[in-house]
């Protein structure tokens, strides 16, 4: 049995102890702020150091058109712990754990499958690339001029590290627009990163397909 006056002693550490937490985080929490980014239609919301503003610690919520694309958590400016990768509608693509480096869950894929198989994916909302090909596209007059209308499949090659290797049209639609999708891959960010492809938990070379709809305006 504790004595009453050993039983008042671990009260007191503990009630200290959880003091000094409290200290601790609200000290933390002074010395970041919450900042809005914006880039055009993407807009991030998110905690930096108040001293290097360019540094994210803690949380960050991205969104395109004021609906959420990715949400996770920065340590020193790099992505920790299980982050969440969302599509146009805010309907949950897949969720990726940084610190793990494995895929938790994705949309439409049994866990045990995943295990298994797992596609190659960007490490980031798909969003991402694709929005990055369509607003950088523009309609070839030659198509429009011969009324063609379609899907075009820009393949990217991604290796066994996630580092894109190389790309091809893997569904044609035109000429003029097969030409005028390289042309904008080539120009597809150097900083941009990939999950790998995996069979039985082993990273593979794979490939990750963009595609992209031509249509014209009914008159």
């Amino acid at each position: 049995m504790l004595s009453s006056k050993l039983k008042y002693r671990i009260r007191v550490f503990v009630w200290l102890t959880g003091m000094f937490v409290f200290v601790l985080i609200a000290g933390e929490a002074q010395n970041r702020k919450q900042v809005t980014k914006v880039n055009g239609k993407y807009k991030e919301v998110c905690w930096v150091d108040k001293q290097n503003p360019s540094q994210r610690n803690g949380l960050s919520i991205k969104y395109y058109k004021g609906k959420v694309i990715e949400k996770g958590n920065y340590k020193e400016n790099e992505r920790v712990g299980r982050w969440r990768f969302y599509n146009l509608n805010s309907i949950l693509d897949y969720e990726y754990d940084f610190d793990k480096k494995e895929l938790v869950m994705m949309s439409g894929i049994d866990r045990h499958d995943l295990k298994r198989k797992s596609p190659c994916l960007f490490k980031g909302s798909p969003l991402v690339p694709y929005l990055y090909l369509v607003n950088n596209l523009g309609y070839p007059q030659k198509a429009i001029s011969d009324d063609v209308e379609g899907k075009v499949v820009l393949a990217l090659k991604i290796n066994s590290s996630g580092n894109i290797t190389g790309f091809y049209i893997a569904e044609k639609l035109h000429p003029v627009i097969n030409e005028a999708v390289v042309k904008v891959a080539k120009t597809m960010p150097s900083d941009w990163e990939f999950i790998a492809a995996t069979k039985f938990g082993k990273p593979v070379a794979g490939e990750y397909h963009i595609a992209i709809e031509f249509e014209l305006e009914k008159r």
